[in-house]
């Protein structure tokens, strides 16, 4: 069998320059390879013997294997390690001891201080069989280059299955949280969907119900309208109305002064009357004097008379119609009073009533206002909400993706 180097990796080959391990070396440890098998039940008994002295590495051995099964598995392995032939096929069983020591939890430290015991084991043995010191020394510096390659070897695999071990955990908690919080998130997403939902039914009921009111303040605003304007209407009419009362009473009071002119131009005509009256009666007397040439200015005289009688009557009727007039007169004098304050109370509470029909409609045109603004707020709300839903079906889906993809990992 030849001895060298046949893998072609250059972190071996470099840890190999760096210890000066050549060719040369492994050729001598492969002379001494006949000696170490020899002996190699004294060695596998030493590696053992310290091994089962730590409690928790003997139970581990008797968890997973036998002593027995593992003496003669380790006489391969270390005569193998002394076939001065460094392949793929050397590497590749240092690996897999790596990663059978760490699979059943052999920490990387007492695989050293065991594997010290081996080396320390074989240097003595050299140290007994080789008495001379020129040829044991290169021997000695070769073994303990080999035995430290050895270590170099399986502690990089160590740490390379610790690394994996550690990247498979990290995966692991990353998938198990990453299915948890996207289980977590679809969760939420369809609660949110479901709560966004309802808030968009909701605001189309509210909206709905905003537009309904801003219509009704519409209609309720143009009847407003139309009450102040009919308002307005009957406040002039009773306007007109006070006017129109006023100018009667005035025109009655001043039928009444024509009344009292006619009052006393009657009392004129009836001492005018009375006087003539008188006049006739002396008239009467003086033709009654004079006899027969008298009796025709006694005629005339009781003509007089009569026409002065006739004169006072009529002056008395007329006085009675103008004294019922003036009774009358009162009485619509009082009337249109009464109309005129009716008329003004009718105008005072008119303008009240005005003023509240205005401070109404400034409320109807305030309250529409708002309610065109809180549709208007509602319509740019309604067109969040349905972003928000959108989004929140794109965060669903990306959850069921991420779920997806945490399952499949």
């Amino acid at each position: 069998m030849s001895t060298g180097l046949f893998v072609k990796e250059a972190s071996l080959q470099k840890k190999m320059d760096m210890m000066g391990c050549t060719v040369e070396d492994l050729k001598l440890v492969k002379d001494i390879q006949p000696l170490v098998e020899e002996n190699i039940n004294h060695l596998v008994e030493d590696f053992y013997t310290s091994i089962l002295r730590v409690d928790h590495l003997k139970k581990i051995i008797e968890q997973h294997s036998t002593v027995e099964r593992l003496k003669q598995t380790l006489k391969i392995y270390i005569i193998e390690l002394f076939n001065g032939e460094i392949d793929q096929v050397f590497l590749e069983k240092r690996f897999r001891i790596a990663e059978a020591h760490f699979r059943i939890g052999l920490e990387s430290t007492w695989y050293m201080g065991a594997f010290q015991n081996v080396q320390k084991s074989v240097i003595s043995l050299i140290l007994d069989n080789i008495k001379d010191r020129k040829s044991y020394a290169p021997i000695l510096a070769a073994v303990n280059k080999l035995f430290s390659l050895e270590q170099q070897i399986v502690l990089e695999a160590y740490d390379m299955k610790r690394l994996e071990s550690q990247f498979e955990e990290g995966k692991a908690f990353l998938k198990s949280k990453m299915t948890a919080v996207s289980e977590e998130l679809l969760v939420l997403s369809e609660q949110t969907e479901v709560s966004v939902e309802e808030l968009s039914s909701n605001i189309h009921e509210v909206s709905l119900t905003t537009s309904e009111s801003n219509e009704q303040a519409i209609v309720a605003n143009k009847h407003a309208n139309e009450g102040q304007q009919k308002l307005d209407e009957l406040l002039q009419k009773n306007n007109f109305m006070e006017t129109l009362s006023q100018k009667m009473i005035e025109n009655i009071h001043q039928l009444g002064e024509s009344s009292n002119q006619i009052s006393n131009v009657i009392h004129l005509v009836q001492d005018i009357a009375e006087q003539t009256n008188i006049l006739a009666l002396n008239s009467a007397i003086e033709a009654a004097r004079v006899g027969v040439h008298g009796r025709g200015f006694a005629v005339l005289a009781e003509e007089v008379r009569k026409l002065s009688e006739q004169t006072k009557s009529s002056i008395d009727q007329i006085h009675n119609l103008i004294s019922t007039s003036n009774t009358y007169k009162q009485r619509v004098e009082e009337s249109l009073q009464q109309v005129k304050d009716a008329v003004q109370s009718s105008i005072s509470s008119s303008t009240h009533t005005r003023e509240s029909f205005q401070l109404i409609v400034q409320s109807i045109q305030q309250n529409g206002a708002t309610v065109s603004k809180v549709q208007e707020q509602m319509n740019k709300l309604i067109h969040v909400v349905n972003e928000i839903e959108q989004s929140i079906s794109s965060v669903a889906s990306s959850a069921e993706h991420l779920n997806e993809a945490a399952i499949k990992a």
